[in-house]
């Protein structure tokens, strides 16, 4: 029998810095460690698909193609929860048809036990609900996905304007020259040691007045500029 663990992060998983995916990754892959000792076994090995489109099935997966091919009866499939393997409840129904043929257990760490188990007692109602807030997510990755392709692209996405810019009518965020004229002076100034109400007194004029509140935020936001 060989154990295989199998983890497949989405498209804006991947997209994430490494700190942050881990510490969405590593409490997963915890409790699949904590599984296997409690089962008395030992993982031989470890596969993920990076990066994946939420419509690409199991077996059109890079890694999910290799599992299916290595997999013999009586081995073990296992991963922290559902929505790490399928992305529907009609991929599960497919998935499981495929691994019973092939006599591989599915265990789900979140459902607690082997999926491929027609004895097994699994909480539909759990699953259902899995599969409901797994829908809001994809839904949410995608608007997610959109925005940050647009800012990529340098779109304006809405909300405050960032100091030193203006929107041009094709959407995109420009330099406005005279704030950006004002911005390289609060941070010679500060260079220079002058408090915030000090700066904001020699930038401020009756056509632009700046606070020592904006001046402080402008400061944080450009701090590596200092």
């Amino acid at each position: 029998m060989t154990i295989y663990s199998y983890c497949r992060t989405s498209e804006l998983e991947s997209s994430l810095e490494q700190d942050e995916l881990d510490a969405i990754l590593e409490p997963e892959m915890l409790a699949i460690q904590t599984y296997c000792l409690r089962q008395s076994w030992f993982m031989t090995e470890t596969l993920k698909d990076s990066n994946c489109n939420w419509h690409h099935e199991f077996d059109r997966r890079e890694s999910g193609k290799r599992l299916m091919s290595l997999l013999l009866p009586g081995d073990v499939l296992l991963c922290s929860k559902l929505e790490r393997i399928c992305s529907s409840s009609h991929e599960v129904i497919k998935l499981l048809q495929k691994l019973r043929e092939k006599s591989v257990q599915l265990h789900i760490v979140e459902l607690g036990g082997d999926i491929t188990d027609v004895e097994l007692s699994v909480n539909f109602a759990n699953v259902t609900e899995l599969f409901s807030a797994l829908e809001k997510r994809k839904s949410a990755e995608r608007i997610k996905g959109v925005k940050r392709r647009q800012r990529k692209k340098g779109r304006y996405l809405g909300g405050s304007r960032p100091f030193g810019y203006m929107v041009h009518e094709n959407g995109r965020l420009i330099e406005n020259a005279m704030e950006q004229k004002v911005l390289c002076r609060i941070m010679e100034l500060k260079k220079q040691g002058k408090s915030l109400r000090a700066i904001s007194g020699e930038v401020s004029t009756p056509i632009m007045p700046i606070s020592f509140k904006t001046v402080q935020r402008l400061l944080q936001r450009h701090a590596q500029q200092i």
